[in-house]
């Protein structure tokens, strides 16, 4: 492991400081605070949201979880996954720490884009990995203003994957980010087919419960067309 890939957990806040502390100093064990216990939970549930790849088998407590989850990268850095939760960890922290500098937030944004392209360089063949990379990159990349960057990557996750509509959702935002609004409300007509293809998940109802009425006009014109 290098210099250059140890730097990636500096300048963590104090609540991760303290997850890490305590993970090192065996005699702790157990003994770490609850607010600290909380404080995991809701960050491996945030990560897990985005995409993250977390152990279900372990019988390990929250903030060891988080432990081992951040710490991978240096204990096995040829793990894709290892990477991938390195870069949803790092987004979430710049997310939530907003009482943070500016310029300390954007350092943890573009370290969490170079988790992603880590990943994205081991293990080239799987698919499933590079859409999760993608998509964690277009994240980091939209909390920079780099919306072209973003779409860049949005595209990217979507040549891998055009059945899911989570992916054409997340394109069709990065478009109007741009400021491409039509084809933003073009590519709606897209995710909204996908959706329907995809069975109607349960979880996507009330985003499309929105835009079906937008939706299924331009659709049908299409179909008499």
């Amino acid at each position: 492991m290098t210099d250059a890939e140890n730097q990636f957990l500096e300048n963590m806040p104090d609540e991760i400081k303290e997850v890490l502390r305590w993970h090192a100093d065996a005699q702790s064990r157990g003994q770490v605070n609850q607010s600290i216990a909380d404080f995991a939970g809701r960050l491996l549930g945030s990560m897990y949201e985005d995409g993250a790849v977390l152990p279900t088998n372990l019988s390990a407590s929250t903030p060891e979880v988080l432990a081992l989850v951040l710490l991978q990268h240096r204990t096995s850095p040829r793990s894709t996954g290892a990477w991938l939760n390195l870069g949803f960890a790092l987004r979430r922290v710049a997310l939530y720490r907003t009482q943070d500098p500016e310029e300390t937030n954007r350092a943890r944004l573009q370290s969490a884009v170079q988790a992603f392209d880590r990943a994205l360089e081991l293990d080239a063949d799987n698919n499933g990995k590079n859409v999760r990379a993608w998509t964690g990159m277009s994240l980091a990349y939209h909390m920079l203003d780099m919306y072209e960057k973003e779409l860049e990557c949005c595209a990217r996750a979507l040549e891998s994957d055009r059945s899911d509509p989570k992916l054409w959702l997340l394109y069709s935002f990065a478009l109007k980010s741009a400021g491409r609004e039509d084809e933003a409300l073009s590519t709606m007509n897209d995710a909204y087919e996908a959706y329907i293809r995809a069975g109607k998940p349960d979880e996507l109802r009330e985003v499309f419960a929105d835009v079906q009425s937008t939706t299924q006009r331009p659709c049908r014109q299409r179909m008499a067309q």
